[in-house]
């Protein structure tokens, strides 16, 4: 049996939906010869597209290697086809093989693996090599030097024009950006809640002295000094206040925990208060904006390592776009129920960040000849509205079972696992072939079946395959 048809899913709706198509454009349509016919297909980006770039050393003992559900096909009832992303079902579509990692290696120098042509490796960002995981010991290479790896297999540097070129990045960059607004808002929280203790406690300690305003002055000087001294602690810092408290004239009781402890506490309180309400504000306004423009950047930095591909001979080029992000569990798991008051402000962030990446992606690449643009935003949103449309029976829980120590690989850096090692013995209870997500972001081979079909579509429909 061929790798064409054992691998069928994605090319066998390639190959009907020709034939659908030529039983509407006449004689000349209705061959069933591709129009296109590719020497390879090259693919760069992160963990969607990896086909198992760390599937080496104790991962690959471990039964993993691709972000999905590994070592099954996705499908109700025994498939013994292995799983497989949306690239390299698109491969087995375009030239009849799957694709293959073209660098492999998990706390390794990577490895070049001969005849493979997938550079897309878990955790990589567009431009910066300090991608996800790399502090673990993922590779992590950017899409920009992914390309330039592979054009340094190439005879002059170029590429041939006869490669089918697939594209994807960007959800690294949103992820990061996530978690650097998410440090620069608890920052701004904790220097307001800071200045909100001092300024309660100063003037709460104060209040029985003699003279409230000089006692208030010599109380903040000394919390001032302590500070600044090396190895001061919040406690000491406390401490501090409350002696030169008590040493106010008027103000002896005030050395008593029944009398600092309330002020203490109350000041405490109006702190954490006023911390929280900072560090949101600051995600809501600054920080958010910071995070919106960053994605933009992103997609800029993207569309012009396409543009360069193109001048470097690339004639066909698939580049898709962020699906909808703030859909992912991932995403789901930042709305917080406060008095029955469900707050969502995260997850609509997400989602900004997600458009300012894709609308940024696609004009900057309208036009350029040799691009199709495949909008994976808008099929997400289509197959987490209407699942059963596309045979889906849950779009909004993991397949994975991320609380199983199995799942939580040491190495990758995530607390709360992923579907790096995530096998059909890993999996939560029941039926969860259909599922959409493996884990928090990433999709189920059944979901890297239905990008693929899409992918196929838009190839089809624009004469490329």
């Amino acid at each position: 049996m061929s790798e064409f048809k054992r691998y069928g899913l994605a090319a066998s709706l390639a190959t009907l939906l020709a034939l659908g198509l030529a039983g509407c454009g006449g004689s000349k349509e209705a061959s069933q010869s591709p129009k296109v016919v590719y020497s390879s297909v090259v693919s760069f980006g992160d963990s969607l597209s990896d086909p198992g770039a760390y599937k080496v050393g104790p991962i690959a003992g471990l039964g993993g290697g691709l972000f999905t559900v590994n070592g099954i096909a996705g499908d109700v009832g025994a498939d013994p086809t292995p799983s497989y992303t949306w690239a390299q079902l698109v491969s087995a579509a375009a030239i009849g093989k799957v694709s293959c990692a073209a660098r492999v290696g998990f706390g390794v120098p990577a490895t070049p693996v001969p005849g493979c042509t997938n550079y897309a490796q878990g955790g990589s960002r567009i431009t910066d090599p300090a991608g996800t995981g790399k502090d673990k010991g993922a590779l992590t290479e950017p899409v920009v030097l992914q390309v330039n790896n592979y054009l340094g297999t190439t005879s002059n540097g170029l590429f041939t024009g006869n490669e089918l070129v697939t594209v994807q990045g960007g959800a690294n960059e949103l992820f990061f950006q996530a978690t650097v607004l998410e440090a620069a808002a608890k920052a701004e929280g904790v220097k307001v809640g800071a200045s909100t203790y001092a300024t309660n406690l100063v003037a709460s300690l104060a209040a029985g002295a003699t003279n409230p305003t000089t006692a208030a002055q010599a109380i903040g000087l000394a919390m001032a000094t302590e500070q600044a001294r090396a190895g001061s602690t919040p406690e000491t810092i406390t401490q501090a206040a409350i002696v030169a408290a008590a040493g106010q004239p008027g103000n002896a009781a005030v050395a008593g925990l029944a009398v600092y402890g309330p002020k203490v506490a109350a000041a405490t309180s109006a702190a954490a208060t006023a911390g929280a309400a900072a560090g949101a504000r600051y995600a809501a306004t600054t920080g958010a904006g910071i995070a919106v423009t960053g994605l933009t950047t992103a997609a800029a930095e993207l569309s012009a390592i396409v543009k360069n591909m193109v001048t470097k001979g690339a004639k066909r080029i698939v580049v898709t776009n962020l699906p909808d992000v703030s859909q992912t569990p991932y995403a789901l798991g930042t709305i917080t129920v406060t008095a029955g008051v469900a707050d969502n402000s995260t997850q609509q962030l997400i989602l900004a960040m997600t458009k300012a990446f894709n609308d940024k992606l696609k004009a900057d690449l309208a036009g350029v000849a040799g691009v199709l643009f495949v909008d994976v935003f808008t099929e997400y949103q289509k197959q987490i509205a209407n699942p059963a449309q596309y045979g889906l029976s849950n779009v909004k829980d993991t397949a994975c079972d991320l609380r199983l120590p199995a799942n939580k690989l040491a190495t990758e850096g995530k607390a709360d696992g992923s579907s790096l090692v995530c096998k059909p013995s890993n999996l939560i209870a029941g039926d969860t072939s259909r599922y959409l997500f493996a884990d928090d972001v990433h999709p189920t081979p059944y979901g890297h079946k239905l990008l693929a079909q899409l992918v196929n579509k838009e190839l089809i429909l624009a004469g490329w395959l």
